[in-house]
Formats: structure tokens, sequence, C-alpha cells
């Protein structure tokens, strides 16, 4: 027993003879109009401590405790408002910042990048992110929100490590806000969210902090940023009554109802995993989990008037109709009865008191490329591609909602843009 003391307390002195090294992060998380959660992880046990500045003043978050997974908040910030960040140092690096989210009720326009399907490790998951870089050089994102299968193949931490981490953290993990949402292989095909790492890496705004109705869940949750109310949901868990989203009841579609009716912001985008409308890598005819979105969730998004649907899991890019009533299978589509839009052109809807459809897009080749299932493209869909990666940008103000979708080769693949009277 004493020699197990001894080894112990010399493990503690050398740990606390060295200085620790970060070895993940930092990163940011739960990003508000007044404050941010940092996230950093170092190779041996720390004490944390962050220094932030804006506008020359040199302000400290610190926490005593020794840990490994460090998790910090910033509070009392500005909203709108840029604050350079270091870990331990006040040497502040150009890169390592955060801007904090919008007031709520600002009416400045936002820039929000979407990705999904993308920690595989691929050329093309290093393509699409470069393209990003490219394309958004001098009007970065505000926001980054993720659609699921974000570290293959089963969501371990190493996995995030390699895939995740390793790639994006210089560009963007650093500076970017993310608001993510898990897949299946994030859950390594389980339905248990008490066993998938993403619930320790991440933290969600599930208290309402950021905007919304509170959901007191890490697996769902809302942000108003700017003049757009983002909505995050779980395909993949399953609730202690055996419900999951795909069957249109329990939990999270009461909070999902609850969140929808109050809101008070011009758009709304709700993203996931699985979409209800593929022939992709999958198929939303004949998949169970798909098949049941669009049985028992697609009436939902119509009556609360959602803009848009984005989700990941088929690794093409899809994007439909603005559609209404369309509850069954790809052959039943009728164009006439299913599509409610003012367009002036294929790309451009106008939008008066009446609203018009939901679009749904499926943006699953962050990473992972390709695959058609037999009807492929769909009768709903505008645009289609299997062939090159990408992913979304979506660029909101208060009258004008555009998306582009971005390939891995730098050119805008396609585009549509929504204009509300």
């Amino acid at each position: 027993m004493k020699k197990i003391v001894f080894l112990f307390l010399l493990q503690a002195t050398i740990c606390l003879g060295q200085k620790a090294q970060i070895v993940r992060g930092p990163y940011l998380q739960s990003v508000t109009p007044n404050s941010v959660l940092v996230h950093w992880r170092t190779d041996i046990p720390a004490p944390s401590r962050v220094f932030y500045q804006a506008k020359g003043k040199v302000l400290v978050a610190q926490d005593t405790a020794y840990v490994v997974d460090h998790v910090l908040a910033l509070t009392k910030l500005k909203p709108a408002t840029k604050y350079a960040y270091q870990i331990d140092s006040q040497s502040f690096d150009s890169n390592r910042y955060v801007v904090t989210a919008p007031a709520f009720g600002s009416k400045e326009s936002v820039r929000i990048w979407a990705l999904g399907d993308f920690g595989d490790g691929s050329a093309s998951q290093k393509a699409v992110m470069k393209s990003i870089e490219s394309y958004t050089q001098g009007n970065r994102p505000d926001a980054w929100i993720w659609l699921g299968d974000n570290a293959y193949s089963n969501g371990k931490d190493e996995e995030y490590q390699k895939y995740v981490f390793d790639v994006y953290q210089t560009a963007f993990l650093q500076n970017l806000p993310i608001y993510p949402s898990p897949g299946n292989h994030d859950y390594a095909g389980k339905h248990d969210p008490s066993l998938p790492p993403y619930f320790k890496i991440f933290n969600m705004p599930a208290a309402g902090q950021a905007g919304g109705v509170p959901s007191q869940s890490e697996s769902y949750y809302s942000v108003n940023y700017g003049q757009v109310h983002l909505v995050a949901l779980d395909t993949e868990m399953r609730e202690s009554s055996g419900l999951m989203l795909r069957d249109g009841k329990g939990e999270q579609v009461e909070w999902l109802k609850k969140d929808l009716a109050a809101n008070k912001l011009p758009w709304v985008v709700v993203y996931f995993h699985k979409p209800p409308y593929s022939k992709g890598s999958h198929d939303s005819d004949v998949e169970l989990d798909m098949k049941s979105m669009r049985e028992n969730m697609t009436s939902i998004f119509e009556q609360y008037k959602v803009d848009l649907v984005i989700a990941g899991h088929s690794h093409v890019y899809e994007r439909s109709y603005p559609m209404r009533g369309h509850f069954g299978i790809n052959e039943t589509f009728d164009a006439a009865t299913h599509v409610v839009a003012e367009s002036t052109s294929p790309n451009h809807y106008n939008v008066g008191p009446k609203g018009q459809g939901v679009i749904y897009v499926v943006n699953g080749s962050g990473g992972k490329v390709g695959g058609q299932r037999p009807g492929f493209p769909m009768k709903s869909s505008v645009y289609t591609n299997n062939k090159i990666g990408g992913s979304v940008i979506l660029d909101v103000d208060k009258r004008t909602f555009n998306l582009k979708w971005i390939q891995s080769d730098g050119v805008v693949g396609d585009e549509f843009v929504i204009e509300k009277r």
C-alpha cells in the first residue's frame, strides 16, 4: 500500500513539474450572444486558464482543478464581438478568436456552413475543406452545423482526433462555433446516448441559452442566429419509452413542436442525419429509418412552415422542389400537386403570405462520396450530384435566404434563393 501511495505521489510531482501541452483543440461550443465554452485537452492534468481580449482589454477565466479535458466558460461578453483568446498565455494568435453570436432579434446577415458525413480521412474530405477555405476567404462563416457521421467508422474518441480535430483544427475549429448533430456512425450503430464519445466531446446549448425553447437534452436543441432559427435533431437516439424521432411522437417530437411554435424569426432550418428523401447511397423508399421520417415527420415540418430541412447519411447532394403533401414513395411524386412555390426561375422563389413548400437538401458528401439506388435522381429533385464531394454555405438576412453547394473543386454546383415579402 505504501508503495502504491509513493508511486502516485511521485507521478503527481512529475506532472506538476511539467508544462501541460495541448493535444486537442481549442474548439468553441455553445456560443451565444454573451458567452462561449472553450474546450481543449492536455497531455497531463493541469488547471484551466483562458486569457481573452477585445479592444485591448485583457480578461482571464480560470479553474484551479487539475484535469485533462478542459471546459471553461467565457461570460458577460458583448454580442457580435470578436474576442482574441489564448490558453494559459497572453501571446494572442490572430487565428485564435471567437465572434459571439448576434444579439437576439438582430437583423444583420449571417453566413452558415453545413457539413455532413465528413470525417473519413479521405482526399475528398480535405478537398471539401479547402474549397470552403478558399470560397469564404474574406467572408468567413459565422457558424458551423454538422449533419452527423462526423467521425468514421464508429465515432470513437481516437477517430474524432484523427479525422476531425487533426484535419480542421488550424483552419476552423479554433475560431468557428460548432452546433453539431450526430449520425449512426457517431452512435456506432447503437441508439443509447450514454455510449457515444460524441456527447463527452461536445456541449450543446440545451438550456435555451442560445435561443429557442430549452430542450434539456444534449441530443436536440435550437439556436437563434441572426434571422435564422436553427434546430438540431437526433435521428439515432432511442428514448426510454422506445420511441425515436422517425416515429413522429415522443419527447423529442413534442419539444420540436413547442420550439417551432414559439419561433418568431423569419427563417427556419432543421437539420439532422437521416433524410426523408434520397436515392443516393441510401434509399428512402425502402430503408425504414428514412421511410418513417418521410411518413411521420415531414407533415410537422410543413405545419410549422420550415424553410429548409438539411440532412446527410446519403453520400450525395440532392435538392428538392419546395414540397407539401408528398409522403409516399418516389414514383408518387406529382409536381402539379406537390410543388408549392412561386418562382421566377427554377432557382429563385418568392414567398408571399401563404408561404411555400419545404425544400429538402441531402448534403452528405463532405468526405464520403457516391452511390445511387434505383430511381436516382428522384422525381422530386431539382438538382443532384453523386460524382463529387461538397458542402453547403447559407447566406441569410431578414428577407433573403441563399444556399450554395460548393463542390470540392471550388465550383458552385447548385444554388437557389428564397425571398420573403
